[in-house]
């Protein structure tokens, strides 16, 4: 029965690493269709993350079954519900990867009018460090590394203050500009705010793996933050 326990307990965590690496294709592809206007790479995109969403309720499934079938505690409890949950939040990115791809057709247009080259340089850099804390928070999960799950919210910094900086660049460029096209400039702006938005869930939703992490491996709630169930 322990034997049996243990198979099932090692196929639900090869899932999870499985659907982490499809997730990390997913967030790569489509920061690649958003940065370099590739509508192709944004639909394979999109119609990949029905893998991705099997995969979450397949894990949940498994992990039901073996809390009803084998009745686990301690260490082995923390690290199936964690397991849960780190797909909960692996799904949620595979979303948001779909989101950023379907801004790409939006924002065709609207980036030939508007974007600059300084505006997409900070999207590609905001990319850049969304994807590191996601491949950072997957590793911690692999290797069981609870030193470098705890150093996730530092590169998620660096993320959130390249926001701040694009929506002060965006909405600088607009003011006292009496040639702009207000109503196409709006558009392009709600879209480039949304696809900013995206890039920064994608880094808390990272964090908030790392954190999972950290109470599987030491037991300790106190890692968790109070917006530990936000979408």
């Amino acid at each position: 029965m322990i034997k049996k326990f243990h198979e099932k307990l090692q196929e639900i965590t090869k899932n999870v690493n499985l659907m982490g690496r499809l997730v990390q294709e997913a967030v790569e592809g489509a920061t690649t269709s958003l940065t370099e206007d590739n509508s192709e790479i944004a639909q394979k995109v999109i119609d990949g993350d029905d893998r991705i969403d099997d995969l979450e309720m397949r894990i949940e499934q498994d992990c039901l079954f073996i809390h009803a079938e084998y009745q686990p505690f301690a260490k082995d409890l923390r690290l199936i519900n964690s397991m849960n949950i780190i797909a909960i939040y692996l799904e949620r990115i595979g979303d948001l990867a779909v989101n950023l791809a379907k801004i790409t057709r939006r924002l065709e247009k609207h980036k030939a009018m508007f974007m600059t080259p300084e505006i997409l340089d900070l999207v590609r850099e905001m990319a850049k460090l969304a994807k590191t804390v996601l491949a950072d928070a997957l590793k911690a999960l692999k290797n069981h590394d609870a030193k470098l799950a705890a150093k996730l919210d530092e590169i998620d910094m660096e993320v959130d203050e390249i926001q701040r900086v694009i929506f002060k660049k965006l909405f600088a460029s607009a003011v006292g500009n009496d040639e702009i096209n207000k109503e196409e400039f709006a558009l392009y702006l709600s879209n480039i705010s949304l696809a900013t938005r995206y890039l920064e869930r994608i880094g808390d939703q990272s964090v908030n793996i790392g954190e999972r992490v950290l109470l599987f491996l030491t037991g300790d709630y106190k890692v968790l933050h109070d917006d530990m169930n936000e979408g």
